[in-house]
């Protein structure tokens, strides 16, 4: 059962790079269900469930996460509480 389920995922999935391009689009990605928000980082952890044969497609849908250095950082807030 799960062995066919994959056959007909990588199927699906050969059939949206077809369509779409080596680009996979966010409706590509989400017909092939990654969602709009996949972080890379949680395409290398794909291997530790034997889920290799889709690192590809899930490098293909996913964002990088944004640096620690690329974040903004203030020196104080103020809260103001209204009502």
């Amino acid at each position: 059962m799960a062995a066919e389920r994959v056959l007909l995922w990588f199927v699906a999935a050969l059939q949206a790079l077809s369509t779409y391009g080596a680009e996979l689009s966010s409706d590509a990605c989400r017909d092939l269900g990654f969602s709009s928000n996949l972080l890379c980082s949680s395409c290398d952890l794909l291997g530790q469930f034997g889920l290799n044969e889709i690192n590809l497609f899930c490098r293909q849908c996913c964002q990088e996460e944004a640096r620690f250095e690329s974040k903004k950082r203030y020196a104080g807030a103020v809260l103001e509480v209204c009502g």
